[in-house]
């Protein structure tokens, strides 16, 4: 399996994928996943890249950092490791949102929670408002959770930590998330 991992973060602006896939596609690469966003001016990304040809990293890196460096971005390479080791057993995907004011902590306390009960943060967001001159989170994690806890617990853990921050919290099965925010 040859494969790597790229993440590419910096200011964004207009042309960076473009960027970046034509210098992967130049080397023989293909883009097997990727995530990407905007985070306030930061572009931020992750690329699973698929190098059937075995291009040494050091030259694709060389060539996307060359490129890229002009435009206030920078690349990182690494050998995609061996394929994880499966789940350690069936879990229920969750969504967990949390809102109230900004303090420091807030979200080392929420995800010890979260990992207390050896469920898996698969997806998070945090964006933060200004609600009357005060700094407002709102934090969304979509976790997978073992089949062995009991969602009252997951409840019952978030409220407690959340009530510590002053935060306001609801935790729901992913279904039941999508069903009433479908727009």
């Amino acid at each position: 399996m040859n494969k790597f991992v790229l993440s590419v973060i910096g200011k964004d602006k207009p042309g960076i994928l473009a960027q970046i896939s034509t210098i992967l596609f130049t080397h023989g690469c293909n883009i097997e996943d990727v995530s990407q966003t905007i985070l306030q001016t930061e572009f931020a990304s992750i690329f699973i890249v698929l190098n059937p040809d075995a291009h040494p990293l050091e030259k694709i890196g060389q060539a996307l950092n060359e490129a890229l460096g002009g435009m206030e971005l920078s690349a990182h390479l690494r050998p995609m490791a061996a394929p994880a080791p499966a789940p350690a057993g069936p879990s229920q995907p969750f969504v967990i949102t949390t809102q109230g004011v900004d303090k420091p902590g807030t979200i080392s306390a929420v995800t010890t929670a979260i990992a207390s009960l050896a469920c898996n943060v698969v997806n998070f967001r945090a964006i933060i408002t200004q609600e009357n001159g005060v700094d407002e989170m709102i934090m969304i994690f979509e976790v997978d959770m073992p089949m062995g806890v009991d969602h009252r617990q997951l409840r019952q853990v978030m409220q407690e930590v959340c009530a510590r921050f002053g935060l306001g919290v609801s935790v729901q099965h992913r279904d039941i998330f999508e069903t009433i925010h479908r727009v």
